[in-house]
C-alpha cells in the first residue's frame, strides 16, 4: 500500500498540470482568436469605408452584445454539467466562429460572425476560473491564475504579431483563417479532460436552484459585489488602450501595418504575462497577512499603469513609446490574478463558473465595449481640431479610468480588512 500511495499522488498532479497546460491553451486561443480583428482594424477600415465609431463598435460593442448574454447560462451549463466539456465544445465554435470572419464579403456578414466568436469566448474565462478555482487549494491558487492568464497575455501578442504579418502578406482575411484549425484540436483534446470534483460545502447533493436564484445568491455578498464593480473598472483601464494601439503607432507614427502590429502585440503579450505571473506569485505571498493586502498591490500597479501609458502617448520617440507600453500592460495586469482569485474565493464552489461569469459581463460592458467605443467616439469628435492626432488625444483622456479603478481598489482593500477583522 505504501508503494502505491506516491504513485496515486504523482497520477492526480499530474493531471492536475495537465489540465492547467491544456487550460493555459484555451486562453491563449481566446485571445488570439480576439485581437485578430484589432491588429488588422486599418486594412479592415478602408475596405468597408468604416469611421472609428464603427471600427470602435466592432471591437467592442458587437462582440460583447451576445458575448454578455451568453455567458451567463454557458457558465450556469458547466456548473451543472462538466466544465471541461462544455469549454471545449465553447472553444471549438469560437474558433469556426473565428473563420467565417475570414470568409466575410460584407460588413455585415463580419458583424454576424463577430458575435458568433463572442458567444463561444463567453465561457473561457469564467469556467476557465472555476476549473483553476476548483484544482488549486486557496493557497496556490493566484499563482496558477497567473499561469492562466499568461495564456492570454501570449495569445494577444500572437494575435497581432500574427495578424499584422498575415494581413501584410496575404490580406486581413487569412490572419482569421489561419488560427481556427489549431483551436479545433485544441478542443478535442480538452474533451477528453476528466471534469474536475465540485466541492459542495454542506457534503449534500447539489440543490438545484434557478439562475435568478444563484445570482440573488451571489449578490448578497458585499465584497463580491465590490469586486464586480472594480473587474469592470479595470477592464476599461486594459481594454482601451490596448484595442488601439496598432492604430495609434500607425497614425501617430506613421509606421506600417505588419511592424505597429508586430511590435504593439510583442510588447502588450511579455508586458502582461511578466505582470500576471509576478502578480499571481505576489498575490498568494501577501494573502497570508490578510486578503486585503493584494488589492493594495493592485492600487498601487493601476496607477504605474496609467502613468506609463501617458508617456506613451506623449513621447515623440517612437522606441521609448513601445517601451512605456510595455510598462504600462505589465503594471496593468499586475492586479489581474489577485482580482481573479478574490472572485474565486468569494463563491460558494458550485457557482464558481457562474460567479465569475458576472464578472465577466461587467468587464464585457465597461471593458471590452464601452472602452473601445468610447475612445473611437472621441476620436471622431476631435477629428476636426487635431486631425490624426484626434486618437491620441482620445486615448490620454481615457486614462481618467484608472483614478476610478485606484479608488475602487481602496474600497475593496478597506472592506476585506474590516470584515476579516469584525
Amino acid at each position: 500500500m505504501q508503494s502505491e500511495m506516491p504513485r496515486v499522488a504523482d497520477a492526480s498532479t499530474r493531471r492536475t498540470y495537465v489540465t492547467l497546460a491544456l487550460l493555459v491553451l484555451v486562453s491563449f486561443f481566446n485571445y488570439l482568436d480576439r485581437m485578430i480583428l484589432p491588429a488588422v482594424a486599418q486594412p479592415i477600415k478602408l475596405e468597408f469605408g468604416l469611421s472609428d465609431t464603427e471600427l470602435g463598435l466592432l471591437n467592442g460593442l458587437v462582440f460583447v452584445l451576445l458575448y454578455g448574454i451568453s455567458g451567463l447560462p454557458l457558465s450556469r451549463w458547466a456548473d451543472r454539467t462538466s466544465r471541461t466539456r462544455v469549454l471545449a465544445a465553447a472553444l471549438a465554435f469560437w474558433s469556426l466562429a473565428t473563420a467565417a470572419c475570414g470568409m466575410a464579403k460584407t460588413f455585415s456578414q463580419l458583424v454576424v460572425a463577430r458575435m458568433c466568436v463572442g458567444i463561444g469566448e463567453s465561457a473561457s474565462q469564467p469556467v476557465g476560473f472555476s476549473i483553476v478555482g476548483e484544482l488549486f487549494p486557496v493557497q496556490r491558487r493566484a499563482r496558477a491564475m497567473g499561469w492562466f492568464l499568461m495564456g492570454n497575455n501570449l495569445g494577444i501578442t500572437a494575435g497581432f504579431a500574427l495578424g499584422g504579418w498575415l494581413a501584410a502578406r496575404y490580406g486581413w482575411r487569412s490572419a482569421f483563417l489561419a488560427v481556427a484549425l489549431p483551436g479545433v484540436v485544441v478542443a478535442a483534446a480538452l474533451a477528453l479532460v476528466r471534469n474536475p470534483r465540485v466541492v459542495v460545502a454542506d457534503g449534500g447533493a447539489k440543490r438545484p436552484l434557478s439562475l435568478f436564484a444563484d445570482v440573488r445568491g451571489l449578490l448578497r455578498n458585499r465584497r463580491y459585489c465590490w469586486l464586480l464593480v472594480l473587474s469592470g473598472t479595470y477592464g476599461f483601464t486594459i481594454f482601451g488602450p490596448v484595442s488601439w494601439l496598432t492604430a495609434f503607432f500607425i497614425r501617430s507614427h506613421q509606421l506600417p501595418l505588419s511592424a505597429a502590429a508586430g511590435a504593439a502585440g510583442l510588447v502588450i503579450g511579455l508586458g502582461m504575462t511578466c505582470g500576471t505571473l509576478f502578480g499571481g506569485a505576489a498575490a498568494d505571498r501577501l494573502a497570508l497577512g490578510g486578503g486585503h493586502r493584494p488589492q493594495w498591490l493592485g492600487l498601487g500597479s493601476i496607477l504605474l499603469s496609467g502613468l506609463a501609458f501617458a508617456t506613451t502617448f506623449t513621447v515623440a520617440n517612437v522606441s521609448l513609446a513601445f517601451a512605456a507600453a510595455f510598462f504600462a500592460t505589465l503594471f496593468g495586469s499586475v492586479a489581474s490574478p489577485a482580482i481573479t482569485t478574490a472572485i474565486q474565493n468569494e463563491s460558494p464552489p458550485a457557482l464558481r463558473a457562474t460567479a465569475a461569469s458576472l464578472a465577466t459581463i461587467t468587464v464585457s460592458i465597461l471593458g471590452i465595449a464601452l472602452a473601445p467605443f468610447l475612445v473611437g467616439v472621441l476620436s471622431d469628435q476631435l477629428t476636426p481640431a487635431y486631425g490624426k492626432e484626434s486618437l491620441r488625444i482620445a486615448l490620454l483622456i481615457s486614462l481618467g479610468g484608472c483614478l476610478f479603478a485606484a479608488a475602487l481598489h481602496y474600497r475593496v482593500a478597506t472592506l476585506f480588512k474590516t470584515d476579516n477583522a469584525v
